[in-house]
């Protein structure tokens, strides 16, 4: 027994089996108190704090179903165990229904019954445990929600400062032709601090995330590769791969207990997970220079087929550099591997892509995504160093 003593309840108007159950109770360990009623046994619930209650269900006045209504409703973390006398399937039923732990006929040995007083009680610490781990779970997220706003605050008012400076330094390229005497350690190439910017955000999203390390660079990669290709003009591949450095820095800002739950997410946790497009965009919406990039990202979980997120666009009213992204970044989320599954090889998630072409993913990019791949295997085999028999 715990140095503690969990504190019962005997509920009965047999005065005898108050007298034999509670001297049992205290002999085994447990402190223990009586009641003759039903409201004897709720005026010592209300004064008292107990860790169980063993109820009669047939007593005079308030009849054991109403303490145990009462009790359920206003004190969930006391167990209740229904004794009675009568072998009545229907009230047994009934009791677990209202949030009985166990339902016991009379008579029953001693012995017997503080076994299943026990296991009450150890599953009465199980799902208080369980409730108050989940609530520090809870504040602990909070606190990282919290911290992670900061972050974002603290990026932006940074993104800010470095966008004015930019700014005085573009007008002061403008001014170049008057100003032969500009210093050289100025001129400073704006685009490329832009991409620095987009790869530090993506860098404290990833920290959210550690087991995603990297993602953001091979998927910018693959989809360069991917959109080259497909013949997608310079200037659309640069967009493409900066997109895709920065499509998923809205991550940041969902609670790890949605990010890193193993099992299917409830409709609530579905919607906030769902959210991180826009949130990303939202972030950006503030720096000029990725204003032009956002529907990459902001449509990057459209389906070709129109089921996905966040406004169901179809087919080529995607924009194609947001269904080249998503096909790269699946690619890599499927062939890296999560808490809470092993990764594909690459064989696997090309039998994935083909089974969704044209359902979750535009058939041309998906046919081009193979291209790549093969053409990659390819290289690597000629490029491998030769096996010399011995």
């Amino acid at each position: 027994m715990d140095d503690v003593k969990e504190k019962i309840l005997v509920v009965d108007d047999e005065e005898s089996i108050r007298a034999g159950v509670s001297q049992k109770l205290l002999s085994t360990g447990y402190d223990c108190m009586t009641a003759a009623n039903g409201k004897l046994a709720l005026e010592a619930i209300f004064k008292n704090n107990f860790d169980l209650i063993l109820l009669d269900i047939k007593m005079p006045g308030l009849s054991g179903m109403e303490v145990l209504r009462h009790v359920t409703e206003r004190y969930t973390d006391i167990a209740v165990i229904m004794l009675s006398a009568l072998v009545d399937t229907e009230t047994a039923v009934e009791s677990m229904r209202l949030g009985a732990y166990d339902y016991i006929t009379k008579p029953v040995s001693l012995n017997t019954l503080v076994l299943r007083v026990e296991k009450a009680l150890e599953r009465r610490r199980l799902i208080v445990e369980n409730r108050e781990y989940h609530l520090r779970l809870e504040q602990k997220v909070g606190l990282q929600v919290e911290q992670i706003q900061r972050y974002y605050r603290e990026a932006l008012e940074e993104l800010a400062h470095e966008e004015t400076a930019l700014r005085k330094l573009e007008a002061t390229k403008q001014d170049k032709m008057t100003t032969l005497s500009l210093d050289a350690t100025n001129d400073v190439d704006a685009e490329e601090i832009y991409w620095q910017m987009a790869r530090s955000l993506a860098q404290l999203a990833e920290a959210h995330e550690p087991y995603i390390f990297g993602h953001a660079e091979r998927v910018s990669i693959l989809a360069r590769k991917i959109a080259a290709h497909m013949g997608c003009p310079l200037d659309h591949i640069r967009d493409i791969q900066l997109a895709a450095i920065l499509h998923d820095i809205g991550k940041i800002s969902i609670p790890d207990h949605i990010l890193f739950k193993p099992g299917r997410l409830t409709p609530t946790e579905r919607y906030e997970l769902e959210k991180h497009p826009a949130v990303a965009a939202n972030v950006l919406r503030h720096i000029e220079y990725f204003t032009h990039i956002l529907p990459l990202i902001e449509y990057h979980h459209e389906w070709y087929n129109g089921e996905g997120y966040p406004i169901r666009l179809k087919g080529e009213d995607i924009p194609l550099g947001a269904r080249i992204l998503a096909v790269a970044s699946d690619y890599d989320a499927m062939t890296c591997p999560r808490p809470y599954r092993p990764s594909h090889s690459s064989a696997e998630a090309i039998q994935i892509f083909n089974e969704y072409s044209g359902i979750q993913w535009d058939p041309q990019v998906v046919d081009t995504l193979l291209q790549v791949l093969g053409q990659d295997a390819k290289m690597q085999r000629a490029t491998a160093p030769l096996q010399l028999e011995q």
